[in-house]
This record gives structure tokens, C-alpha cells and sequence, in this order.
């Protein structure tokens, strides 16, 4: 099979992910001032729109309206911050597919995906790490978009087999692009300077045997992503949680305890003011 640069496509986008990059580095790092934070996101006028918009919305509702880049970064917080520059920075992958089918499928999955882990971070042991296992969750499936962006028509008959035949993502995609989504989206997230667990995780996320050193975080971002194709993907007919059985044992979780898990944390979500405002956020 031809060697196609699936990557080459995303050469140019209207935000810059090394911005994301720095900002994640900068915050973990704790080496920063929120003067030097504000230089670096004012840098991309596209990022700095979308995160005063967050900053004057009706969750952060003021008498004022925000218009300093400085003032919104203390409203939100740091972690707030974080997860938005990440979120943004996704979601200009897309460029002129904002409107697709898929943009909107992919990007409901993969919120659902964040939020689900990081809430899960806390209840399996990792409360620490909540705020890394939402970026992680945010960024499991990335390597789907230069996969779509190189023959939207040809992804989205691949998705509409997995929707409709209950097939594996990863299965279908070697077939056709003679490689993955996970291997694309572990190459795409290196390249970009990101952490070594946000690759590993888009490398290994549904794997029974996990070979990285975050193997915890995986399976959790591994079970989070199950639940939440469950709400978007396969949603009219759901995919039975058994399936979830060999990496819940390691885990230390039972079927029926992810499963009752899934439906009530669906409720939770629901009326959970960030999630609104991000699912807002996806809609461009």
C-alpha cells in the first residue's frame, strides 16, 4: 500500500497546537507568572476569542463585560485554562469540516470521554491527576482527524460501519489507510511536544495488554471512552459492558458497578455548567 503523510494536511491550522504545548508545560511546571501565561495565549487571536467568550458567559456572568485576556485567566483559573487551550486547539483541526456529521460526533465523544475520566480519576485513586486524565480523554481519539481530513467521504463510511456492525475503529482503518487512528494520533501528539502520557494514551487506549508506564491512567481513559460511546456512537444500541470485564479487573471495578456508573454520571453530566459551555464551544 502507497506511504501517505496523513499528518501533512494539519501543517497549517488556524490556531498553534506548539501554544498548547507551552501552556501545559508552563502550568504543570508551576513555571510561570499569569503575565507570561497572557503573552503566550494572546499570541493566537483565535484562542484568546474563544476564551473570553467562556470568561463572559452566563457561568461567569459579571456586571462588566471581560475584555482583558489577564482578567479572564484569574476568573477561569489555571486548570480551567489548561483544559480550554487543549479543547480549542482540538477543535481547529477540523478547519472547514466544523459543520460535518463527524466534527460533531467526534467531538461530543471525545468531551464525554474527557469528563468521564477526569471524574473517574477520582474515584479509582488518581485524584491528583484528574486534570491530565481530562486532556487525555480530550485527545484519545485525535488520530481519527487527519485520517477524516484526507477522505472525509471514505471516514465517514467507516464510522457508519462501526455505528451499524459494532466493529473496531483501528480494524477498519488498517484496512483502508494501511494504518490507525491510535498510531497517527501517538505520532501527531510527539510531534506537537506533548506530554508522554497524552501519547501513550492515543496509542494504547483499548488495549487488554497495556506496555506504558501509565497504565492506570489508560484504563481509565480506556473505560471512560467505552461509556461514552455508549452515549454517542452507539447510543441506540449500546454495547454490553462485558466486554469492559478483563480491564475493570484491573481496575479493581466490577460490570455492574461501571455500569450503573455510566447511567447516573449521564444525569450528573447533564446539568454540569462547564460541560454546557464547552459542548457550546464544540459547535464553533
Amino acid at each position: 500500500m502507497e506511504q501517505v503523510d496523513y499528518l501533512k494536511g494539519l501543517k497549517n491550522l488556524p490556531i498553534n497546537p506548539a501554544i498548547s504545548s507551552k501552556v501545559l508545560e508552563m502550568i504543570e511546571k508551576q513555571d510561570f507568572s499569569f503575565k507570561h501565561l497572557e503573552s503566550l495565549i494572546s499570541a493566537d487571536p483565535g484562542l484568546t476569542t474563544k476564551i473570553l467568550r467562556i470568561a463572559n458567559s452566563a457561568l461567569y456572568a459579571r456586571q462588566n463585560k471581560i475584555t482583558k485576556l489577564q482578567t479572564a485567566i484569574s476568573l477561569l483559573g489555571l486548570n480551567t485554562i489548561k483544559n480550554l487551550v487543549i479543547l480549542v486547539t482540538g477543535t481547529s483541526l477540523f478547519k472547514q469540516h466544523t459543520g460535518s456529521w463527524f466534527y460533531h460526533l467526534f467531538w461530543q465523544h471525545s468531551l464525554d470521554t474527557a469528563f468521564i475520566a477526569k471524574d473517574m480519576a477520582g474515584t479509582c485513586g488518581l485524584p491528583d491527576q484528574s486534570e491530565e486524565l481530562f486532556i487525555a480523554g480530550l485527545l484519545h481519539n485525535v488520530g481519527q482527524i487527519p485520517l477524516y481530513l484526507h477522505k472525509p467521504e471514505t471516514y465517514d463510511s467507516i464510522v457508519k460501519m462501526v455505528i451499524q456492525e459494532g466493529r473496531r475503529f483501528s480494524e477498519l482503518e488498517e484496512n483502508v489507510y494501511g494504518t490507525n487512528h491510535r498510531e497517527l494520533g501517538a505520532l501527531l501528539l510527539t510531534q506537537w511536544n506533548f506530554p508522554n502520557l497524552f501519547c501513550d494514551c492515543a496509542r494504547e487506549h483499548g488495549n487488554i495488554n497495556i506496555t506504558s508506564s501509565w497504565k492506570k491512567q489508560i484504563l481509565i481513559v480506556s473505560n471512560a471512552s467505552f461509556i461514552a460511546s455508549n452515549w454517542s456512537y452507539f447510543d441506540k444500541n449500546p454495547k454490553d459492558y462485558q466486554l469492559l470485564e478483563a480491564q475493570l479487573k484491573q481496575l479493581g471495578r466490577d460490570v455492574q458497578t461501571i455500569r450503573t456508573y455510566g447511567a447516573n454520571f449521564r444525569n450528573i453530566l447533564a446539568q454540569d455548567s462547564f460541560y454546557k459551555e464547552c459542548l457550546e464551544l464544540i459547535k464553533g
